[in-house]
């Protein structure tokens, strides 16, 4: 009887072994030297295996299916990794330990992970290298949900989070939160292209030399919201060749919201948002570009900055809210872009122009004579915002000054 319980239980043993998905069991060496690539590959390959799926009955779209949902685990150590890693849906990553390394040895431009995601995670990593460390696409997928938590991003080349659909579909039916995470060091924090993105209790240290000409946040579709994260840049080096002018925080092309952000003033601060999104076009009228800030800190810049501001507009958003906000740099609120021409936009399309509202209220202002509204916007304003309205002359934003960077 001893000896059945006792091969009874190295049976179990076995069994409960197999199922787990330790990228180590796979063969991975975690020693920082030792290529992983092909058994991180192996422990998601075998993972995607055991998914079990369900769905209704009858024939229903992929959006309609659900999995058990698989983790693949790396314990502590340094994964070398030169190639991408595929990863289907339901198929969730996680350190075991505190936030074990993935380090990528391929070429600058390539991808780390290439995630096709219905419900997964990305949990307790750190990255380190490579052109885009986190992709994430599929062809518009209903109830597609991600959540990146207690990650570390450090030295992308091209974007830490990258969330793009296939050529098929024009964006993702998603719904995103990126958590307690670390971007630094890096040329992109996170691209959004779904319908709701919130990054949260998030630090970011944009610096030199990865600042650049462009934006940490790109939201090209839906809500980016971002919420107690604490943004550091390091804008004002001596002059010369990592000295870079339009540096920003957010390139919005849709609807984003701050709450509680520290847009820091390192270095004399770089601008909040550079808005693209326009009023609707269309029906519903009452669409349209959002740029919304509430209880934050504005070091969005100084005087000497050509791009210094707190939004900058190339196109007139349907709403600007911007509230309770403090530590107010010496830069205007808005400024017009000298492409964006108001009486135009009014004129081609004066629907939607109709329908724009906007509000500046109950902020902490550093200079009166700076912290300005340009006057042609002062028709849009709700009667009790109470902005000093103002003469804003864009100055011209050089890409760099000893050169263009492609």
């Amino acid at each position: 009887m001893k000896k059945y319980f006792i091969a009874a239980f190295l049976v179990s043993g076995i069994l409960l072994g197999a199922g787990e998905f330790n990228v180590k069991k796979f063969g991975a060496k975690g020693d920082g030297k030792t290529d992983d690539t092909a058994a991180i590959q192996a422990a998601v390959s075998s993972a995607a295996k055991k998914l079990r799926w369900f769905r209704n009955h009858g024939k229903h779209p992929r959006s309609s299916y659900f999995a058990t949902g698989i983790t693949v685990t790396f314990p502590h150590g340094v994964y070398k990794v030169s190639r991408t890693i595929r990863v289907g849906s339901n198929i969730s990553l996680a350190g075991k330990d505190s936030a074990p390394m993935i380090k990528w040895a391929g070429t600058d431009d390539g991808v780390m992970f290439d995630i096709n995601p219905q419900r997964n995670r990305v949990e307790k990593l750190s990255f380190s290298g490579a052109g885009v460390q986190l992709k994430f696409s599929n062809k518009n997928v209903d109830k597609t949900m991600i959540t990146i938590r207690d990650c570390q991003f450090f030295y992308a080349e091209k974007i830490a989070v990258l969330l793009e659909p296939e050529k098929s579909v024009n964006h993702l039916s998603s719904q995103t939160l990126i958590d307690g995470c670390l971007f630094s060091k890096i040329k992109r924090c996170v691209q959004n292209y779904g319908d709701l993105m919130e990054i949260r209790n998030c630090w970011v240290d944009f610096a030199q030399p990865q600042l650049a000409d462009g934006a940490a946040f790109i939201n090209r579709y839906g809500t980016l919201r971002l919420a107690f994260c604490c943004l550091t840049p390091s804008a004002n080096p001596d002059k010369g060749p990592l000295y870079y002018h339009n540096a920003r925080w957010v390139d919005n092309y849709d609807r984003f919201e701050a709450e509680s952000v520290r847009f820091g003033a390192e270095g004399g601060g770089i601008p909040a948002v550079y808005n693209y999104a326009g009023p609707a076009k269309g029906h519903p009228w009452s669409q349209g570009g959002r740029v919304a800030i509430y209880n934050s800190l504005l070091g969005c810049g100084q005087l000497r900055r050509e791009n210094g501001a707190v939004i900058r507009l190339f196109a007139l958003p349907a709403q600007i809210v911007i509230e309770n906000c403090y530590t107010m740099t010496a830069v205007p609120f808005i400024v017009c872009d000298s492409s964006l021409d108001v009486d135009a936009e009014i004129k081609t399309n004066p629907r939607g122009t109709a329908r724009i509202s906007y509000h500046i209220f109950n902020n902490k202002i550093a200079n009166p004579a700076v912290n300005l509204v340009p006057s042609e916007l002062k028709r849009f304003f709700r009667k009790e915002s109470d902005c000093p309205f103002g003469k804003v002359v864009p100055r011209k934003i050089p890409e760099q000054v000893t050169g263009k960077r492609k």
